[in-house]
C-alpha cells in the first residue's frame, strides 16, 4: 500500500514562475470607445459629486423659533450616494464596453478560421 504523501509527490506539479505570471498580467490592453468613455465620465462625476455636495448644503443646527437653518456643512451623504450611482452607471458603461470587446474578438476568431 502506498503513502498518501507519496502519491502527492508524484502528482504534483510545479506552480507557474513569477516572470510569466507577470508578463501575462502587464501585457499592454487597448480599451474601445466604450470603456474609454466611461473613465473619463467617472472622473469627471467624481468631481461634480464634490462640487454638489457642496451646492446643497446639510443643515447642522435649526433656529428653535423660527424653524430656519442657522448653520450649514458639507454633505456627505448626498456626495456619498452620488458617487455610487455614478459608479453604477460607469461600470454598464465599461461592462458594455467590455461585451463589445468580446463580440468582436470573437467575430475576428471565426472569420480567421
Amino acid at each position: 500500500m502506498r503513502d498518501l504523501f507519496d502519491e502527492i509527490d508524484e502528482e504534483r506539479k510545479d506552480l507557474p514562475k513569477l516572470v510569466n505570471i507577470s508578463r501575462e498580467v502587464q501585457r499592454k490592453r487597448s480599451y474601445n470607445f466604450y470603456q474609454q468613455l466611461a473613465v473619463c465620465l467617472f472622473i469627471f462625476l467624481f468631481i461634480t459629486g464634490v462640487i454638489i455636495g457642496n451646492l446643497f448644503p446639510a443643515c447642522r443646527e435649526t433656529s428653535e423659533l423660527f424653524s430656519t437653518c442657522t448653520r450649514t456643512e458639507y454633505n456627505l451623504a448626498l456626495t456619498l450616494l452620488f458617487w455610487l450611482g455614478s459608479f453604477v452607471f460607469c461600470s454598464l458603461i465599461y461592462g458594455l464596453g467590455e461585451i463589445i470587446r468580446l463580440l468582436n474578438l470573437i467575430a475576428y476568431n471565426t472569420k480567421r478560421k
